[in-house]
């Protein structure tokens, strides 16, 4: 199932995207608490292109976009 992720910044190899949606897969442990293995991240590349891409979780961090005050453009 989909993640809106379009809050979000990715950072994916030392590059910061738009993201717009993910999907973890888990490992999950007999006796465990699941954890995240693999994810697939839809996003947007720097030529403003829709772009996919799947590695380990580790590979990615995600950062919530500041909102705007009032009066900002």
């Amino acid at each position: 199932m989909p993640i809106n992720m379009t809050d979000y910044k990715m950072i994916y190899r030392d590059q910061v995207y738009n993201v717009l949606q993910i999907r973890i897969d888990f490992l999950v442990e007999e006796g465990a608490a699941p954890k995240p293995k693999f994810i697939d991240a839809v996003y947007v590349d720097e030529d403003g292109m829709i772009k996919a891409v799947s590695d380990e979780a580790w590979c990615f961090q995600f950062v919530r976009r500041k909102e705007k005050a009032h009066g900002d453009n």
